[in-house]
C-alpha cells in the first residue's frame, strides 16, 4: 500500500510540475473584454476609413468632415501599438506581433505616420485634392500589416 501511495505521489509531482512549466512557458492569452476591444479599434478605424473613401469619391457631399475624420483616425492610429501588449494574444492577432515586436513596432509607426500626413492634407486649403494621395499611404500601411499580422 506504501509503495501504491509513494507512486501516486510521484505521478502528482511530475503533473504539478508539468502544469507550472506549460503555464510558464506557454503566452498568456488576452481575456475576451481585451480582444473584443481592440477588435472594436480596429474597426473604427476601417469605419472611418470608409467615410473617408465615401467624401474622397464623392459619394457623400460632406467635404467639411474629412478634417474631423482625419483627427479621429490619427488619434486611433495613435493608440494602435498599445492594443498589443505583450501576453495578450488572441483574436485575429498573428502571433508573429509578439515573435517580432521590433517590425510590428515599425508597422505601427508607419501607421501613426501615414495618418499624421494624412492629418495634415486633409488641413490643407485644398483637402479634397491633396488628401487621395495621403489617404492611400495611411490604406497601404494598413494592408502591410494585415498581410503580415492579421488572420
Amino acid at each position: 500500500m506504501a509503495s501504491i501511495t509513494r507512486g501516486y505521489q510521484a505521478i502528482m509531482k511530475r503533473l504539478i510540475t508539468l502544469t507550472v512549466l506549460v503555464f510558464l512557458v506557454m503566452p498568456s492569452l488576452a481575456s475576451e473584454e481585451e480582444i473584443e476591444y481592440r477588435q472594436d479599434v480596429m474597426s473604427a478605424i476601417g469605419s472611418t476609413m470608409g467615410g473617408i473613401g465615401k467624401i474622397l469619391k464623392g459619394e457623400v457631399d460632406q467635404p467639411s468632415n474629412l478634417p474631423l475624420l482625419a483627427n479621429a483616425l490619427g488619434e486611433l492610429a495613435q493608440i494602435t501599438g498599445d492594443l498589443f501588449p505583450e501576453g495578450s494574444e488572441g483574436g485575429d492577432a498573428l502571433p508573429a506581433i509578439w515573435e517580432e515586436p521590433e517590425d510590428f513596432n515599425q508597422a505601427v509607426a508607419a501607421l501613426q505616420e501615414a495618418a499624421a500626413a494624412f492629418r495634415e492634407a486633409a488641413a490643407s486649403e485644398n483637402p479634397m485634392q491633396a488628401a487621395g494621395g495621403a489617404i492611400r499611404n495611411v490604406g497601404r500601411s494598413c494592408k502591410g500589416c494585415h498581410d503580415n499580422y492579421r488572420d
